[in-house]
């Protein structure tokens, strides 16, 4: 198995993830509503980024086709949290660079700035891809101006280079024993694999 990269060391779980993978927002949720987003590192990887920044511009059929099916599997997976089909799907590298930016100043708080990005695209149907959105998503957990220190982009690519050629599946969890969690698996899965029971299950459905 392949050692991780340097920057991923030292948390007892890393969350690899995207902000427009259903699966992702899926797994955000479980892990929020337990009571755990302060028990992970979650890292954002750029896992489609032919994707475009406007509604206005549409899908590829097959991309529309993709999103249409994962979107239908989570509603059947966990009905309760309410997942919309969004207008496109759209690319997530500013919110990505955001997030970042976040989690390096307020590791503590940085799981609410996660969940009011993903809620805004799976839920509210916004485009994440627009600095306005963006900026809605600050205001709603009080924060007036974004963080002035982003992530650099070729450490957002590094990152993104590294899982599409160690893992290419999202989510992921990734202990420090070494195990991984691959896809998302059911909740009970995810609660013993972040709270210490990490043997490596079957991989579950997830994004590439």
């Amino acid at each position: 198995m392949n050692a991780l990269p340097p920057e991923l060391l030292g948390s007892r779980v890393v969350v690899i993830s995207d902000f427009n993978c259903p699966y992702c927002f899926t797994l955000n949720e479980w892990i929020t509503g337990l009571g755990l987003a302060d028990r992970v590192r979650w890292v954002g990887v750029e896992h489609k980024p032919h994707l475009p920044r406007r509604f206005d511009d549409g899908n590829q059929p097959e991309d529309a086709s993709t999103l249409h099916q994962e979107v239908a599997d989570v509603r059947r997976r966990a009905p309760d949290l309410g997942v919309q089909l969004p207008p496109a799907w759209v690319n997530s590298r500013r919110a990505l660079l955001l997030q970042a930016a976040f989690e390096a100043d307020n590791p503590s708080e940085a799981w609410r700035l996660r969940s009011a990005i993903f809620r805004r695209f799976w839920r509210d149907g916004a485009n994440i891809a627009s600095p306005e959105v963006l900026e809605a998503c600050l205001d709603e957990i009080g924060l007036d101006t974004a963080p002035q220190a982003f992530l650099d982009e070729q450490e957002l690519d590094g990152f993104t280079d590294w899982w599409s050629r160690e893992l290419d599946r999202i989510p992921c969890l990734l202990a420090p024993t070494g195990a991984r969690h691959m896809g998302l698996q059911d909740l009970p899965a995810v609660t013993a694999f972040v709270l210490g029971a990490v043997g490596e299950p079957p991989p579950g459905a997830g994004c590439r």
